[in-house]
C-alpha cells in the first residue's frame, strides 16, 4: 500500500509538474496576449494544445460529444460540473471556442499557477462584495467583445458521495443580463478517474459532453431560477444516463 501511495503522489506531482513547466515557458509572452480581448485567442490556443499534451504524457485522453455546433462568432456562460482541479485542463483541451474562467482567488496550493490563473483569468475575493462586483464587471465586457465565460455553477468542488450539488444563482443572473446562451457542460468520468481527494489512479478515456445551448433571449431576472434548473437537469440527467457505461 505505501508504495502504491508513493506512485500515486509522485503521479500527481509529475501532472502538475508537466502543467507548469507549460505556464512557466509561455508566461512572459501570455501576460502581453491577455491584455488585449483581439489577442486573447493566442494565450487560449497555446492552454489547448499543451494540456492535450499533458493529458497525453499522462496517460489520458478524451472523447467529446457535441449536441450543437458552436458560433466562434457568439459568447456564451459555459457551465461544467466540478470534480476536481483536473476540470481546468479537460476544459482547454476540449472546448472549441475562447473562454476565460470566471472562478475565486487561491485556487491552489502553487503559488505560481495562482499567479498565473490571477493574471489570466477574472478572479474575485471570497466574501468581498466589491471584488465580486468588479469581476462581474469584467465578465460583462469579455462577454459583449464575443469572448465566452466559463463559471462553475456549484461554486466548489463537491463532496465525493453528491453526483451534482446544488447550483448557485450567479452565471445564470450574469446570462440573462447579457442575454447570451448557457451551454451545460458534463464531465462524465473526472470524478473517477481524477477525484480531488481520494488516493486512485485511473488512467484512460475522459468524456466530456456539451450540451446544445439554453437560450436565454426575452428572459427577464425572474427566470434566474428556471435556467439554473433548466441547466442543473440537464447535466444531473447525462451523469445519471452515463453512471454506468
Amino acid at each position: 500500500m505505501k508504495i502504491f501511495n508513493v506512485f500515486f503522489v509522485a503521479w500527481r506531482a509529475w501532472l502538475w509538474i508537466s502543467v507548469l513547466i507549460g505556464l512557466i515557458m509561455f508566461s512572459p509572452i501570455a501576460i502581453i496576449v491577455i491584455q488585449s480581448p483581439k489577442t486573447y485567442w493566442i494565450f487560449h490556443l497555446f492552454c489547448k494544445y499543451w494540456c492535450r499534451f499533458v493529458l497525453i504524457i499522462n496517460g489520458f485522453w478524451y472523447h467529446l460529444k457535441m449536441d450543437y455546433r458552436l458560433d466562434s462568432k457568439k459568447s456564451y456562460i459555459i457551465c461544467p460540473n466540478h470534480t476536481s482541479k483536473f476540470d481546468i485542463i479537460l476544459l482547454f483541451a476540449t472546448f472549441p471556442t475562447t473562454f476565460v474562467f470566471l472562478g475565486k482567488k487561491n485556487v491552489s496550493n502553487i503559488k505560481f499557477f495562482d499567479w498565473f490563473y490571477d493574471k489570466t483569468m477574472i478572479t474575485f475575493k471570497r466574501g468581498d462584495v466589491l471584488s465580486s462586483f468588479r469581476a462581474y464587471r469584467k465578465a460583462d465586457k469579455l462577454l459583449k467583445r464575443q469572448i465566452s465565460i466559463v463559471i462553475f455553477p456549484e461554486g466548489r468542488v463537491p463532496d465525493s458521495k453528491i453526483r451534482l450539488d446544488e447550483f448557485k444563482l450567479g452565471a445564470f443572473k450574469l446570462a440573462i443580463s447579457n442575454q447570451v446562451p448557457i451551454i451545460p457542460l458534463t464531465f462524465v468520468d473526472n470524478k473517477r478517474k481524477y477525484p480531488e481527494n481520494n488516493l486512485q489512479l485511473s488512467l484512460g478515456i475522459f468524456r466530456v459532453l456539451i450540451h446544445e445551448p439554453i437560450n436565454t433571449i426575452g428572459m427577464k431576472s425572474a427566470n434566474g431560477h428556471e435556467l439554473k434548473n433548466l441547466t442543473f437537469n440537464v447535466i444531473h440527467q447525462a451523469l445519471i444516463n452515463y453512471e454506468n457505461k
